[in-house]
């Protein structure tokens, strides 16, 4: 008699804990699946998002001027939508901060927040347009409660991004400040200021 086919299939942890409690229900219940059975359900666990805890709920990131900001520069920076091309490649620009001759800043309170979200990471993409040749460089600093956390040096069509961990982070600032006080510094364009939360485990229903 010729034996079964074998399934190899590589499961995430969430994927196994699924089986064994399905093991475990069957055998309270006695129940004898053949192979056949068996791996069709491995066929159909193995269909299943890869990489992710099937129990886990997940916010979208959320936009850094959603939170609460104040302006707290000079120069002036507003939310505005906008195609600009950056390192010949176009990004659509959620908002911009203005430096001018001085500095342009802004800082925002992510927590608290009324949501009871816990951010995780902030995600910024950002640079200065290409066709702002003749601009002195800018220099864009990020703080995190204070405290410097990175420091980019720009100049006209060179695009940056930067990703930081923000766990337990209560306020987050950006401070743009133009290189030359005798000069006007063009705009920094920003095509994501993104605050990504921690997944949500989902409150089990009685």
């Amino acid at each position: 008699m010729p034996h079964p086919p074998s399934y190899r299939i590589n499961l995430s942890d969430g994927q196994m804990r699924l089986l064994e409690q399905i093991n475990r229900r069957l055998s309270m219940q006695k129940i004898k699946l053949n192979c056949k059975v068996i791996a069709t359900a491995l066929m159909l666990l193995a269909l299943a998002p890869q990489g992710k805890a099937l129990t886990q709920e997940t916010y979208p990131p959320i936009f850094l001027l959603r939170t609460q900001c104040v302006d707290t520069g000079i120069g002036n920076w507003s939310r505005r939508t906008e195609d600009v091309a950056v390192g010949k490649a176009v990004y659509t620009s959620k908002m911009f901060v203005g430096p001018g001759d001085t500095n342009a800043s802004l800082t925002c309170r992510i927590q608290p927040n009324t949501a009871g979200i816990n951010f995780q990471t902030l995600q910024l993409g950002f640079g200065m347009r290409d066709n702002d040749v003749n601009s002195p460089p800018v220099t864009v600093k990020v703080y995190l409660d204070e405290v410097e956390a990175v420091s980019r040096n720009l100049i006209p069509g060179q695009p940056a991004e930067v990703e930081l961990n923000i766990a337990n982070i209560g306020n987050i600032s950006l401070e743009a400040t133009c290189s030359n006080s005798r000069r006007y510094c063009d705009r920094v364009y920003f095509w994501d200021a993104s605050l990504v939360a921690e997944p949500m485990l989902p409150t089990s229903s009685k």
